[in-house]
């Protein structure tokens, strides 16, 4: 378990970042702020098109997904030592005294939009309906005041390939009273994430469905692998298989 604290804050840096030394805290709170206003600049919820082409059917639900981690206690050696671990995790740890620490939240919101694409040659239309999803995480100290919203990215599930393609970056913005979340420019030599495998239930109409995600693949050049993908096997790397153990918890209905 002492490789835990080794390894952990590499798939950190690339999911949902680190704590910073001076906490700046941010007055966001996930049931009034994550609304039509939040997503108005994402495909298929707010006024953006979709790849240049525009979307026709706008989402009118969301799903939302979510996996916790907080810092916990594990006996080592006759010490008590800590290491970060999803609140789903069924590896031991020290139930009996708690860390009163850092924790993250991590989102999958997933919802279908339909996008059109009109052929040059013949003027007809065609339709696409696809499943758009948002990441972000949220990062929360002590007092489970929000520190921070980062990474999140824009993707789409490839249904033939089981997984979710995550190619287009968000950062946080706030115009006057409102949070939200703006797409970047792609960089030709960025291609994403890969979530595998992207099996959302068919219907999640009970609280707690889950997805597990098992893998993680970096498509960007990086400084293990160069221009070789890196692939994060979730099971290997935190030696549990529910590391990435994401739970349905709501429906968020948007006003139109």
């Amino acid at each position: 378990m002492s490789s835990f604290k080794k390894i952990i804050p590499i798939i950190f840096i690339l999911l949902a970042g680190l704590p910073s030394c001076m906490e700046q805290k941010l007055l966001f709170n996930f049931k009034e702020n994550v609304n039509n206003e939040f997503f108005r600049d994402i495909p298929g919820i707010g006024a953006a098109d979709y790849l240049g082409q525009p979307v026709t059917k706008s989402a009118s639900e969301l799903e939302v997904y979510l996996t916790t981690f907080s810092e916990k206690y594990f006996e080592k050696d006759g010490l008590l030592e800590y290491s970060v671990l999803n609140d789903s995790t069924k590896l031991p740890f020290a139930r009996y005294w708690s860390v009163q620490g850092y924790s993250q939240g991590l989102y999958l919101i997933r919802y279908p939009f339909t996008y059109t694409i009109i052929s040059k040659k013949t003027g007809k239309s065609f339709d696409y309906v696809v499943d758009g999803v948002v990441f972000f995480a949220i990062k929360y100290n002590s007092n489970g005041s929000t520190l921070g919203i980062m990474p999140a990215y824009f993707g789409i599930v490839n249904e033939e390939d089981n997984l979710i393609l995550f190619d287009t970056p968000l950062t946080l913005k706030k115009d006057k009273d409102n949070y939200y979340l703006q797409r970047g420019k792609k960089d030709k030599g960025l291609n994403g994430l890969l979530f595998m495998p992207a099996d959302f239930p068919a219907q999640p109409v009970h609280l707690g469905q889950t997805l597990t995600i098992k893998k993680i693949v970096n498509l960007d050049p990086n400084k293990v692998g160069g221009y070789k993908p890196l692939v994060f096997d979730i099971a290997k790397i935190f030696r549990d298989p529910n590391a990435l153990e994401f739970h349905f918890i709501e429906t968020i209905h948007l006003n139109k």
